[in-house]
């Protein structure tokens, strides 16, 4: 007897890999499976899992209303400190509990503009471009500064040697002088001065009572009572001048560590001008942060432009202006007289591409990501005999390509950066929302309702400063953001399974989630013939009484994961989304793998 057959082309497409959000200009019938036209709430893990975002939970409120300007977390004299500035107010937060902090005002502090704080030889420095003040664990004090020792072996005539350059941050001078065994009076190198401070014999190191010596403060000398012994460089004087350029420090935003291949310079910019400070170190070989001598300054490039971030990459040091990026590296620098003096020279790097964002420049896997324009730039030099960047365009590579339409939306020159390093994750938060690019998988995200002014870490756990004056933890243990349920939305691109031309027909499919207590997620399906087909729930409910639900209570307690068949049926279809949903504030979600079974009916009309 003669059979005849038929054939039926029908296959089942795996997503296996969740591959993040790509906003594509000309539509999203080009999408790869897994990748999503939109994302909302949900972020790919590094596993390329497809999971609900973590929650935020107050953990503070300052009731101020106002916006934190800053957080810095690191330690002073070996204790860790969590420092916040909100509503003009310097703060310390204490950790009670996991879920509970405390706050101690330390002091006043300038908050109209972000406050940046780092820490250098177990002081946080606080800079707000009014004032720059220290924290030693104990006390908020405006910085003073070091007093230069600006010459030594100065006979009674004055002269001597010249040593330390003066410091910007004081009008504070010292010098040594080396006496005669016959002359009594001593002249200082500046006239109108405000005062003599001190006269200290360095043998005993002790400071001569005032007694002991008359001042002439218009002749600018001082005069022993009782003539002093011979001595090369017996004594020490110390004076004040009435002329700082204190302003010049102060009006500095942000700072950047570097001095070559060690940490011991503090780089400052961000007065809105070509120009950055950096600081010295001391007659004993001290690095300091009080110490900003006269003339340590680097001009970068045209005047029109100011410097808009700085970061030190591998042992140069990156700086970024509005409209380009240049390099610092360090070299010596010999005098006439054979002496050496650290010297920084400027390298161009890029003339068209630079940074917008004040202060945003991250270093991400040791590259400097950079916000220009509407676009996110990575800074890599892919050359394998070095790593280092030098001139060349190639090296500025736009990665934000698949985010489009939403960095676009963005002022840059107002964003947020982080870079989460624990979750490989980078942040640009503005105006409550955030996108975020795990670098691990190389997916993006997109947060809504994720207002944030500032982020650090402590203890691993990742903390944010909101604009309402609140301290949040983001953990994925949370279910939702303060009770708010978390609104997630994820959307594939328009699937046409490698064949645009065919009409097709798909009935089932198959969705993995992740065991979990509590975890729930909707799906439905879109196609070009019907946008709204029946919704599926996908849940799971392990037995556990950690923020139990006896709504949906299991005696369940197989962790492996496990596949849910669905029946959503789609007819003569040629282009078909799928859509997964959460919005629950007591339940989670991940999504590890979605099989879907189509068939090919016949040629599309």
């Amino acid at each position: 007897m003669a059979q005849i057959s038929g054939s039926i082309d029908e296959k089942v497409f795996p997503i296996k890999a969740f591959l993040g959000l790509n906003e594509n200009p000309d539509g999203d019938t080009k999408l790869k499976m897994g990748e999503a036209a939109v994302v909302r709430n949900f972020r790919i893990t590094r596993d390329k899992n497809l999971q609900r975002r973590p929650g935020t939970k107050t953990v503070l409120d300052l009731e101020t209303g106002k916006p934190i300007k800053g957080l810095w977390d690191g330690f002073i004299n070996g204790h860790e400190y969590l420092l916040g500035a909100s509503d003009g107010k310097l703060y310390r937060f204490w950790k009670d509990t996991q879920d509970d902090l405390s706050a101690t005002e330390i002091g006043a502090v300038n908050t109209d503009d972000d406050v940046h704080i780092f820490g250098f030889s177990n002081i946080a420095y606080i800079m707000d471009g009014h004032s720059y003040k220290q924290y030693d664990g104990t006390t908020l004090a405006d910085v003073v500064g070091y007093r230069p020792l600006v010459t030594i072996s100065v006979p009674p005539a004055g002269g001597g040697e010249t040593l330390e350059n003066v410091n910007r941050l004081n009008g504070m001078r010292r010098m040594w002088i080396s006496t005669t065994g016959t002359d009594a009076t001593y002249v200082l190198p500046e006239k109108n001065i405000t005062s003599i401070d001190y006269v200290k014999n360095l043998a005993t190191g002790e400071d001569l009572p005032t007694t002991d010596y008359t001042v002439d403060l218009t002749v600018a000398s001082v005069t022993f009572n009782t003539t002093p012994a011979q001595a090369t460089n017996g004594y020490e004087i110390g004076w004040t001048v009435p002329t700082t350029f204190r302003s010049q420090v102060t009006a500095m935003r942000y700072s950047e560590l570097y001095s070559g291949r060690q940490d011991a310079r503090v780089f400052i910019y961000g007065d809105g001008t070509n120009k950055c400070f950096y600081s010295g170190i001391d007659y004993n070989g001290d690095p300091r942060a009080d110490y900003f001598p006269d003339l340590y300054e680097i001009a970068v490039g045209d005047e029109n432009t100011p410097i808009t971030a700085m970061i030190r990459h591998y042992f140069s040091l990156m700086c970024y202006k509005s409209t380009s990026a240049w390099m610092i590296e360090a070299t010596n620098y010999t005098l006439a007289d054979s002496s050496t003096i650290p010297a920084f020279w400027v390298v161009p790097i890029n003339r068209a591409i630079g940074n917008a964002a004040l202060g945003q420049v991250r270093l991400v896997l040791n590259s400097p990501y950079t916000l220009f324009g509407n676009d996110l730039y990575e800074w890599k030099n892919n050359a394998s005999y070095a790593s280092n960047l030098n001139v060349d365009e190639r090296q500025a590579k736009r990665i934000s390509d698949r985010v489009w339409a939403t960095i676009k939306t963005f002022d840059v020159e107002k964003c947020y950066c982080f870079d989460d390093n624990d979750a490989q994750e980078y942040y640009i938060c503005y105006d409550g929302k955030a996108l975020v690019y795990n670098y691990a998988a190389d997916a993006w995200s997109y947060y809504t309702e994720f207002p944030v002014s500032c982020m650090t870490f402590m203890q691993k756990e990742l903390f944010v400063g909101s604009p309402d004056g609140k301290l949040k933890r983001v953990s994925y243990e949370y279910l939702n953001d303060d009770g708010q349920a978390i609104d997630a939305y994820w959307e594939s691109g328009s699937l046409g399974f490698g064949k645009d031309f065919m009409r097709k027909y798909a009935a089932m499919l198959w969705i993995g989630i992740k065991p979990e207590s509590n975890s729930e997620v909707w799906v439905t399906v879109q196609t070009d013939r019907n946008s709204k087909l029946q919704e599926k729930i996908v849940e799971s409910a392990l037995a556990t009484f950690s923020k139990a639900n006896f709504a949906r209570w299991s005696f369940e307690t197989n962790r492996k994961p496990h596949m849910t068949r669905l029946k959503i049926k789609a007819k003569k279809f040629v282009f078909y989304k799928l859509i997964f949903q959460s919005s629950s504030a007591d339940t989670r979600a991940t999504i590890l793998v979605a099989d879907i079974r189509v068939r090919m009916t016949g040629y599309a009309k």
